[in-house]
């Protein structure tokens, strides 16, 4: 079967469906693995508890992680499930569809945070149970829920003054007499939700509590550990998990439903409503240009028209545990110094922004960040432009950070920590369904301060975003060290641009899985170092690309970069389809150091590769540790097995290399080299035709004894 765009198809569906005929090929990976004696069950590893100094005991791990750090190859499947649930759930037809009972955002959030983060929770609903009701009276419940006087009473009278539920309902009459009923339901659901939210940190102790909701170093910190804070130990050992997911499916299919039910009215007037509770301020806006301040609010709901929101809008604190603001259509605007805009400290902070060209700004924790909290940012129809300093659009501090946005040419800026971060046991994902979208993490570290020492000689920036995963590694320092979470960068579709700095693009670094999928176009990825299915430290870095005519590009002198492992790192590029070019004016192309697994896969296409003369695509580094440690560190250098893998499957092909490195040949490490019995392989293919499936499967016998 020559490799052709029904082959790239059938690669395209291979972690799907393999008929019967399929399965019978030759398997190209199969192949190009049996040319240095391996099999897929040799990749891998699973640490012994006496290897020495091999890092130990790393706590706050994902459940994926283990399984993944065993069996390389799965990365792969687990990508690609994670960008089906994105383009699935974030469809603009099914989210807008008013029969839909699937509750598509709720099903984005549990697939893409809270199964990824926490697994314990099924997602087969939120298991809402208010009715219709006036939202007077839902404020009312809502005030008795917190065990707060409705009627005043003293020398056995009842006061005349406050008259609070006859002015309660005066101002409630401002609503249109449609929305009241489905914004009091939405007020009950929040009731149910706050319980659960609170119950997760019942035994949390409340300083503790506010030292975490006040914490916005993290993203810089957890990389070399140089401000261990107790307090992150305390409170992963106390808090409720269960209780806060359940809490914040409840409030994202809340406000969905609302959403959805808000759509329906018509000719809403301009009108402001605000409420104070103990719980924060609801306000709910008509159809007019509306300025709102997000200062202390529990619930902002607006009806249409071209908005400004300022301040901490759609944030929770250590004494606000709910922060919800639904937008239903307009050109709007989100401005904010501080946590805002999805951020979930310590609780849960939802954006729902259902239609419009939206601007949003933040300085830091904004649009889709949690820690020990979900934030999520949903913005569901237009073209938007998003910009966030450090850690937001998708970042995890032992918490599920979302940034959604549905449909629209957008554009996303950040100077680090965030676009998919999945830092210290969290999960972050920027997760975008359609259009033509820039992604940029701004480069020049004299802007963001955050130099790169990996790039010594390059204003380069330490990005840590775009699906990149990111453990505190105390090893050197205090011997706190806490494992990465799962950092995604997931594209549906269009053409796409992705610009950044180090650590990024599917990149991982101490215990931490970082990916990248992109479904189709012609992609640009311009990295630096440590960017582009990279890694280093135990963990894991992947790059999809599904289609397209894609350019993947590293700035001069930057090593490190395009399918680079160290130090027992997983790092898997598969790019399926189009002409590509891979160039690097340094060190890559599946290049594995230090027992690594590293494999560049390329499927279909006339592809261009330029690298370094002297670095062939698919090689790996020999080391005398290979055959003992001479500190007496212990053997784990010597007991495992490493590749650098290249294989590309049809086209005419190009490489910088030269000498044996040509179209339709295959290239190995020299028979007397120390590699072969070091079991430190390097294996290079580039074949006219065949097939690569990605379906997991079981071990050999051999590797099962």
């Amino acid at each position: 079967m020559k490799t052709t765009a029904i082959c790239a198809a059938l690669i395209g569906l291979a972690s799907l469906v393999t008929t019967p005929a399929l399965a019978q090929q030759p398997d190209a990976l199969d192949e190009t693995l049996a040319l240095v004696g391996l099999e897929r069950g040799d990749l891998g590893w699973t640490p012994k508890g006496w290897w020495a100094k091999f890092p130990g005991n790393i706590p706050y791990k994902l459940r994926s992680f283990d399984s993944l750090f065993a069996r390389p190859l799965d990365a792969i499947p687990f990508t690609r499930s994670l960008a089906r649930a994105a383009r699935e759930h974030l469809d603009p037809a099914k989210l807008n569809d008013k029969l839909a009972r699937d509750g598509h955002l709720y099903n984005a959030v549990h697939y893409l945070g809270v199964d990824p983060k926490f697994g314990g929770l099924r997602g087969y609903s939120s298991n809402l149970l208010a009715e219709p009701t006036p939202l007077d009276d839902a404020i009312l419940t809502l005030l008795r829920a917190e065990n707060r006087p409705t009627r005043f009473y003293t020398f056995h009278m009842e006061l005349p003054y406050p008259e609070l539920t006859r002015n309660l309902a005066q101002e409630a009459a401002k609503i249109p007499e449609q929305a009241r009923p489905i914004l009091g339901q939405l007020v009950l659901n929040i009731i149910d939700a706050h319980r659960w939210a609170e119950l997760a940190f019942r035994n949390v102790d409340g300083n503790q509590r506010m030292v975490i909701a006040r914490r916005f170093n993290t993203g810089h910190e957890q990389v070399d550990a140089y401000d261990y804070c107790p307090e992150f130990d305390d409170v992963a050992r106390t808090w409720d998990e269960p209780s806060l997911w359940y809490a914040g499916g409840k409030v994202v299919e809340a406000v969905d439903v609302a959403r959805v039910a808000l759509a329906e009215l018509k000719d809403v007037p301009p009108f402001a409503f605000d409420w104070e509770t103990p719980w924060g301020w609801i306000r709910i806006r008509g159809s007019g240009a509306d300025q709102v301040d997000g200062t202390d609010a529990l619930l902002i709901v607006d009806l249409g028209g071209d908005d400004e929101y300022t301040g901490g809008v759609a944030a929770s604190t250590a004494d606000r545990s709910i922060g919800i603001l639904l937008d239903c259509g307009g050109n709007d605007s989100y401005t904010s110094s501080g946590p805002a805009q999805g951020a979930g400290l310590c609780g849960i902070g939802l954006l729902v922004d259902a239609a419009g060209d939206d601007t949003y700004v933040a300085e830091r924790y904004a649009q889709g960040v949690g820690q020990f909290g979900l934030g999520v940012c949903a913005d569901l129809g237009g073209d938007d432009t998003y910009f966030t300093k450090f850690s937001g659009q998708g970042c995890g501090y032992f918490g599920i950070g979302l940034m959604l946005d549905s449909a629209g040419h957008d554009q996303y800026k950040l100077y680090a920590d965030g676009q998919g971060l999945g830092g210290v046991s969290g999960v972050g994902v920027l997760a975008d369904r359609h259009g033509n979208d820039t992604y940029e993490i701004v480069r020049d570290s004299t802007i963001t301060g955050r130099h790169s020492y990996h790039s010594p000689d390059l204003n380069i920036s330490v990005s840590n975003g775009q699906g990149c995963a990111m453990g505190r590694r105390g090893d050197g320092a205090d011997g706190h060290s806490y494992a990465g979470g799962l950092g995604a960068l997931l594209d549906a579709e269009g053409d796409d641009s992705y610009t950044s700095g180090s650590w990024t693009m599917g990149t991982g670094y101490w215990w931490g899985t970082g990916v990248l999928h992109d479904g189709g176009g012609d992609d640009v990825y311009n990295g630096v170092c440590y960017s582009q299915a990279t890694g280093a430290h135990f963990c894991i870095g992947v790059l999809i690309d599904e289609g397209g005519d894609d350019k993947h590009l590293a700035e001069a002198n930057a090593n490190s970069s395009v399918v680079w492992g160290h130090d027992f790192s997983i790092s898997l590029l598969l790019n399926v389809g189009g002409d590509d070019l891979y160039d690097l004016k340094g060190e890559g192309l599946s290049y594995s150091i230090n027992r690594s697994v590293t494999a560049l896969i390329d499927i279909g296409g006339n592809d261009t590769y330029r690298g370094k003369d002297e670095r062939r695509p698919g090689m790996t580094l020999e080391s005398d540790k290979f055959r003992f440690n001479a500190d007496g560190s212990g053997t784990y250098f010597a007991d495992v097995t490493s590749v650098g893998l290249f294989l590309d499957i049809g086209g005419t092909d190009t490489y910088s290399a030269g000498g044996a490195v040509k179209d339709n040949s295959h290239w190995l490490d020299e028979a007397d080299s120390p590699n072969w019995p070091d079991r430190n392989f390097s294996v290079g293919v580039d074949r006219a035709d065949g097939q690569v499936s990605f379906i997991p499967r079981p071990r050999s016998a051999r590797q099962s004894q």
